[in-house]
């Protein structure tokens, strides 16, 4: 089994998204249009003619040159593969990681478990997962009481539905009331560019919760990919969190997507109670880290 390091710049980009396209662990974030709109800086590792791959998304440390990263608006990376991704196969990657990156913390994704000896660092992550394969009234049974006094306080303020707001009024209301600690110019603009691709492609849609006088509560962006429906940017004002606009919005989604062979992916990395309380599974992925780094005080 060959493994190779590929600059970014030398990748084959059919072979790429060929491989993440149909990798028994294919998601959105594989994908090369993806990752060039978030991550500044990566290259990879590829076996043999693209039967996996392993995105290496980097920066410059302030003290280590090029360290390893988990950039914002990326859940998870990790190998893609068309073939059953062994643990030997994990820890050949693991292994082929160049020496150059003295700093590693990155998440790898949920069919990626490190061997029990590897030289790295593990932390199992959360992330949520409902199936949406039955009819709406059997996935409502698994609501909890709490989402459905939400739910009936945002249907009793008249709260309404619209898939008709643009990227950039997406990404100015994320701005506006996501914590400033989560935001960078970088994810602002790069948040904008992978909606605007996905609306391109056919691969996603806005989603919005209007009052009765049209002011927006809450606002997402579902990606299609690999049959799930990813949840993208999520963000509630503190009036529609108030009237329940979140809960009413992700509920108009499984309404909307209910009895399909999909599952609607909420994207998080750790405990979620909205999620749980709409009665997803937990779906474990890994956090990988090792620092190799030196510091010479003078």
């Amino acid at each position: 089994m060959e493994i190779r390091f590929v600059p970014r710049a030398e990748i084959d980009k059919v072979k790429w998204n060929s491989c993440v396209h149909y990798a028994t662990n294919g998601n959105i974030f594989g994908y090369m249009w993806y990752l060039d709109h978030i991550a500044k800086d990566w290259d990879a590792l590829v076996e043999g003619d693209y039967e996996s791959v392993f995105p290496l998304v980097w920066r410059l440390g302030r003290f280590s040159g090029q360290e390893l990263h988990q950039p914002a608006l990326i859940r998870e990376l990790g190998i893609y593969s068309i073939h059953v991704l062994s643990k030997p196969r994990i820890e050949r990657f693991l292994n082929a990681i160049p020496e150059r990156y003295k700093h590693i913390s990155v998440h790898l994704n949920e069919q990626n478990p490190v061997p029990e000896d590897s030289a790295f660092e593990v932390a199992e992550q959360t992330n949520y997962q409902l199936f949406l394969d039955k009819a709406y009234e059997e996935i409502a049974d698994g609501y909890s009481r709490s989402l459905m006094e939400r739910l009936q306080l945002a249907e009793d303020a008249g709260l309404v539905l619209t898939s008709s707001m643009k990227p950039e009024q997406i990404a100015a209301f994320y701005k506006e009331h996501r914590p400033r600690k989560q935001q960078s110019d970088e994810a602002f603009h790069g948040m904008q560019r992978v909606m605007y691709n996905a609306l391109h492609r056919g691969w996603g849609f806005a989603s919005t919760v209007l009052d009765t006088e049209a002011n927006p509560l809450a606002v997402n962006f579902f990606l299609y990919s690999h049959g799930k429906v990813v949840s993208f940017v999520p963000v509630v004002s503190p009036k529609g969190k108030e009237a329940g606009a979140l809960e009413h919005l992700f509920n108009g989604l499984i309404r909307q997507h209910a009895g399909r062979p999909v599952i609607l992916d909420f994207n998080v990395s750790g405990d979620d109670q909205m999620a749980i309380d709409f009665g997803a599974r937990k779906n474990p992925f890994y956090k990988i880290r090792r620092n190799k780094r030196k510091f010479i005080w003078f």
